[in-house]
């Protein structure tokens, strides 16, 4: 199936109480969207160029209200255009590609670029904008080390994972109940964070699909550069690159491929594959024939084999027949409810809500079982430190135990079956994916 075109989408967020109460309070008038933007020109003026092209959707936006808009920067609009944004393949893409492709595309590009509810970059901090338990996670845990564990991005723990309105009503280009997500991270530059915000500001930071092609595939990488400019409906952030819709699962998996990665913008995009490939289960969802049906399963949570935990069980799997193999895939899907995604924060919360209790019921250390829809139970294990109980896809395919591995340095470690995720929350179309290490 040929993967779909996908452009890079602009997101914008928000809390309550919305600008015009906020403003209100103060009796003075607040601006519309289109008198913000306008007075935004300097550095929006290829944004506001674009709108006036697609007033149809334009308005569907403009009538909207506690939302927070992720404006690209003029900068950012030119590496779309040009090239080097997010999703366009690389190719340089036109005013008049965005304006006559798919319309459904071009829906979705703003969609989902209008986060649900307004969020200045003081509850992005804080956490007060989102979830209690979001908000909790958020406090607890401290910033990861990127050299251990991880591939620099920073996707990993600090993250909320905020809704848009880009919705699967709406869109063949989702399938996420409530809206696809968009990751937001902050840090203060004392923390050693990108972006702007210097002065003791914190530094906002969006995560979304990949992007690019040929081998330098990326996680796309958004900061804000500019904050809260309150309009009517919400507020406006300015960033400094376009978000790239999550593509579909497999596609998503292939971007992780033993290949050299690539950066550019001082590492404002962070390599999908710099320590992870994961096409070996690319071939795996195939030689099941699930391919299809993973892609169309609304709101997945799947922990994905990294290619050295297949290659540890080849001699196994390499033997099995097509209802076997799929059986091993399907144990690595939860069998969620409807309207649930299991991003990182669910998995970390400790009150036994989505799953069952284990065992273990401390605030640092606590285990829970969730149903797959192979039909079995995975044990997923929240603890602090480097213990790595055995499981993983050895245990379903009869193997030796997973191997141990290393803390990312913050000490928080999730393993499922004592395969140790080694990457959290990629996003893909439907759902997220995580990558353990057995």
């Amino acid at each position: 199936m040929k993967p779909k075109r996908t452009f890079p989408t602009i997101v914008i967020a928000t809390t309550l109480p919305t600008a015009s109460a906020q403003t209100a309070q103060s009796g003075q008038r607040t601006p519309t969207l289109t008198e913000t933007l306008q007075a935004l020109n300097d550095s929006l003026s290829i944004l506001n160029s674009y709108i006036q092209t697609q007033q149809y959707l334009f308005a569907a936006i403009n009538g909207t209200s506690g939302i927070t808009i992720l404006a690209p920067s003029n900068d950012a609009m030119a590496g779309l255009l040009g090239g080097s944004g997010g999703g366009g393949g690389g190719e340089a893409v036109t005013m008049d590609d965005l304006n006559n492709s798919d319309p459904q595309l071009v829906e979705a590009f703003w969609n989902y670029h209008v986060l649900r509810g307004v969020w200045w970059t003081s509850n992005l901090t804080a956490g007060t904008g989102g979830s209690a338990v979001a908000a909790a996670a958020k406090r607890r845990r401290s910033k990861r080390d990127d050299s251990e564990g991880g591939d620099g991005s920073g996707i990993d723990g600090n993250s909320l994972f905020i809704p848009t309105l880009l919705a699967p009503d709406i869109t063949p280009y989702a399938n996420v109940s409530g809206g696809q997500r968009v990751i937001a991270r902050s840090s203060f530059p004392s923390d050693g964070g990108g972006g702007g915000g210097g002065g003791g500001e914190p530094v906002v930071t969006f995560y979304s699909g990949i992007s690019g092609s040929g081998g330098s595939q990326q996680i796309t990488k958004s900061t804000i550069t500019q904050a809260n400019f309150n309009f009517s409906g919400g507020t406006i952030h300015i960033i400094d690159h376009v978000l790239s819709l999550p593509s579909r699962l497999n596609d998503t998996l292939a971007s992780f491929g033993p290949f050299a990665s690539s950066t550019n913008q001082d590492d404002e995009i962070s390599s999908a594959s710099s320590l992870l490939s994961l096409t070996a289960s690319v071939g795996a969802l195939s030689r099941a024939n699930l391919t299809d049906v993973f892609n169309a399963k609304q709101d997945i949570t799947i922990f994905i084999p990294s290619n050295d935990a297949w290659n540890a069980v080849g001699s196994v799997v390499s033997d099995m027949g097509e209802d076997e193999l799929a059986d091993i895939m399907g144990y690595h899907v939860l069998k969620g409810q409807k309207g649930k995604v299991f991003y990182s924060d669910l998995l970390e919360q400790n009150d036994h809500s989505d799953g069952d209790s284990g065992g273990s019921d401390g605030e640092d250390e606590f285990e829970k079982n969730y149903e797959t829809v192979e039909g079995g139970t995975v044990k997923v294990r929240v603890v602090d430190g480097s213990t790595s109980p055995e499981g993983g896809i050895k245990a379903a395919a009869a193997a030796a135990a997973a191997d141990d591995d290393d803390t990312n340095g913050s000490g928080k470690q999730v393993f499922v079956n004592g395969a140790r995720v080694v990457k959290s929350d990629v996003l893909v179309e439907n759902g997220v994916v995580h990558v353990v290490d057995g």
